[in-house]
């Protein structure tokens, strides 16, 4: 008949492979939740002998030392002598036994969280708060494909303390629209330009999540320089970026 539609044919062992591939995914996820049950009650129980208390102490201590050696030893170049004005920063793995001044540091940059990145004007207390945690961050200056690349993929928005993904110019205008700042061309323009109102529209960027790359960036005690992963990439950021976005 005219009207009926003949439907396509699926070979049956097809079908066979998407049940199995169905159950095997179902399996896997049960899994994966029993696994993280099992891994938050064993956290829970477990008991910290004493010795494990000195040593997180004195780890805290020593990150803090090193800390206020590098700001006395280190002569930090002036923001009106770096040419780019914009810094892209990540924060790398590494140990969770932090000093709370580290953590307070960490934290007013927003980097709470390993493998999040932030926009960051290039000014000398923002170069001072990352010389400061310098083993725990690497950061540099992107460019403005890498800038792009971020907003438009990885980036989210906050507006009435709730986040929402960049896809609403509505959303973006009643939040950044006082400032002149209407849609997402406008919020790439003021972030790569470093704007009159890139405060408010960093601010208005949630910490981006970036992917683990292929090798895994490490707490190394050596900056990027001398071979380590930490401290300042320079441009070199923007090869970093590619792998992590």
């Amino acid at each position: 008949e005219e009207g009926t539609q003949q439907l396509p044919f699926v070979r049956e062992t097809v079908l066979k492979k998407r049940k199995d591939n169905e159950e095997w995914a179902t399996k896997n996820r049960e899994r994966k939740a029993a696994k993280r049950q099992r891994r938050c009650h064993d956290a829970k129980g477990a008991i910290k002998r004493p010795e494990d208390f000195v040593k997180e102490f004195r780890n805290k201590e020593l990150d803090f030392l090193r800390m206020r050696t590098r700001l006395k030893v280190r002569n930090l170049r002036p923001a009106e002598a770096i040419d780019a004005k914009l810094l892209f920063a990540v924060r790398i793995p590494g140990t969770a036994d932090l000093h709370p001044q580290i953590r307070k540091i960490l934290a007013r940059l927003r980097l709470t969280q390993v493998l999040t990145g932030v926009f960051l004007k290039a000014t000398e207390a923002n170069l001072k708060r990352l010389a400061a945690v310098g083993p725990f961050v690497t950061y540099g200056f992107p460019n403005l494909k890498n800038v792009k690349e971020l907003i438009y993929k990885k980036g989210r928005g906050y507006f009435d303390k709730e986040p929402f993904p960049l896809t609403s110019n509505d959303l973006i205008e009643k939040a950044l629209g006082e400032h002149g700042v209407i849609c997402l061309e406008d919020v790439v323009h003021e972030i790569s330009t470093v704007g009159p109102h890139f405060r408010e529209t960093a601010s208005f960027l949630m910490p981006f999540k970036l992917k683990c790359p292929e090798r895994r960036l490490r707490m190394k005690k050596k900056p990027f320089k001398d071979g380590g992963d930490s401290g300042n990439r320079g441009d070199k950021i923007n090869e970093l970026l590619e792998k992590l976005n």
